[in-house]
């Protein structure tokens, strides 16, 4: 990973992971991509790019923990470092019962519901770098900061479907999450939830335009994040400025119960991810 450039994508989930692959390996952010444009200064060479919580079709590396297979066979990008496609998740498919969608033999809802950033923190065994001075483990808060991206904490509690629920305990099993057990134990979804809206983790990362020259900006707490996380260089963001972009062709949510495969797909895509059981968020070249 050494003198790899990242491309951030629009949320804490992406920013933190790319924080910690900068603590960790030196990376520089050189791309900003909002899921409709990519922002740039140069180009460089593919094999040194990097994706961070995005979904790339093409071979890029990238680590994404998004599902990228409408069916099982689905070919994927073989660079990607994603924990569902290791695990082989895909949309399935529904079976229509008295006009509805009320039976699914996919299994979309075994997936890793978690976010990049406990992937990258226990692929590379990342958890101690974040250590607060004199602490043998995380905090508590550091705890509940660290499950606020995706929500990874919301598996944990009664899901809507059982499948999700022995989803949660498997890859929290599998990446070695269990040291978030006694938060989960002793808080309520909703007290999680109330945490990640107060302390403005659920917001977005996006650009300004001044004159032709894209400069980045966010309503994320970074004043409460680098209060916790210390180690990590989160007034980083201030300083990241665009001049060059390119416009894809958006296509969000596009209704994809009519596809096999997504290789029905005609067009060029950049990006693809399956967003629901009944929906994929891609962009395509112009």
């Amino acid at each position: 990973m050494e003198n790899k450039v990242l491309i951030l994508t629009n949320d804490l989930d992406s920013y933190f992971s790319c924080l910690v692959l900068r603590y960790l390996f030196g990376c520089e952010i050189a791309y900003f991509y909002d899921f409709s444009t990519l922002y740039y200064n140069r180009k460089h060479e593919r094999n040194n790019i990097v994706g961070v919580d995005l979904a790339i079709e093409e071979c890029f590396q990238t680590f994404c923990t998004h599902i990228v297979k409408i069916h099982k066979d689905d070919k994927v990008n073989p660079l990607s470092i994603n924990i569902n496609i290791a695990e082989n998740i895909h949309r399935g498919k529904f079976i229509r019962y008295n006009g509805k969608f009320n039976e699914f033999d996919g299994n979309y809802l075994s997936k890793y519901a978690g976010s990049t950033l406990l992937m990258i923190l226990s692929l590379y065994d990342a958890f101690k770098e974040l250590h607060l001075a004199g602490h043998t483990e995380l905090t508590e808060t550091q705890k509940k900061i660290l499950m606020s991206p995706d929500s990874y904490f919301l598996g944990y509690y009664l899901p809507s479907h059982w499948e999700s629920h022995i989803a949660f305990r498997k890859f929290q099993q599998l990446l070695g999450l269990e040291m978030f057990n006694d938060v989960l134990r002793t808080h309520t979804k909703q007290q999680l939830t109330s945490f990640q809206y107060i302390n403005k983790l659920k917001k977005s990362i996006y650009v300004v335009d001044n004159d032709g020259q894209y400069k980045l900006n966010t309503e994320l707490n970074l004043e409460f994040l680098k209060e916790h996380f210390p180690m990590l260089e989160w007034d980083y963001i201030n300083n990241i400025t665009f001049s060059k972009k390119y416009e894809f062709q958006q296509m969000p949510k596009q209704n994809i119960l009519h596809l096999e495969s997504k290789h029905d797909l005609e067009d060029r895509v950049f990006s693809f991810a399956v967003t629901g059981q009944q929906e994929a968020q891609m962009t395509i070249y112009r």
